[in-house]
């Protein structure tokens, strides 16, 4: 029966579906979806939210929100994690650090880190995952 399912586009695990859907959306899309989720079960929309979260996505919140995660973060983990990013999120994250950290952070990134893609990527998933244990303890808001 699941191969019958498999070749007719019926797929049983929808949670997985959703979220890969959720991180293809606009971000008004993806909120509209979660509200109108979140009013029949508001712990699955926190859950699809936190599971369709990005790294890109975190600098599209509001700089206070940025900046009390970054406050949790050691700054040579932001560098390996700013390593692999844009530009513009480079700086933007910089600019949102206190100066010390955000020196230390840019020592990290300046170096050559194209052989630890790998611990950049873990570096970018560290930060997501801090930021979703504050939001869980309602520190901040994503």
């Amino acid at each position: 029966m699941s191969e019958s399912n498999a070749e007719n586009g019926i797929f049983l695990n929808g949670r997985k579906q959703i979220v890969e859907l959720l991180q293809f959306m606009s971000d008004s899309e993806r909120k509209k979806l979660l509200g109108n989720i979140k009013n029949r079960n508001a712990i699955m929309a926190r859950e699809l939210s936190e599971q369709s979260l990005s790294f890109r996505d975190l600098f599209h919140l509001d700089e206070a929100i940025v900046r009390r995660i970054l406050q949790n973060i050691n700054p040579t983990i932001i560098g390996l994690a700013l390593f692999v990013s844009p530009t513009e999120i480079q700086r933007k994250t910089l600019s949102l650090m206190d100066r010390a950290d955000a020196e230390e952070a840019f020592n990290i990134m300046s170096q050559n880190l194209s052989h630890k893609r790998s611990e950049c990527q873990k570096a970018q998933n560290k930060i997501l995952n801090t930021a979703i244990q504050l939001s869980r303890r309602n520190l901040i808001s994503l």
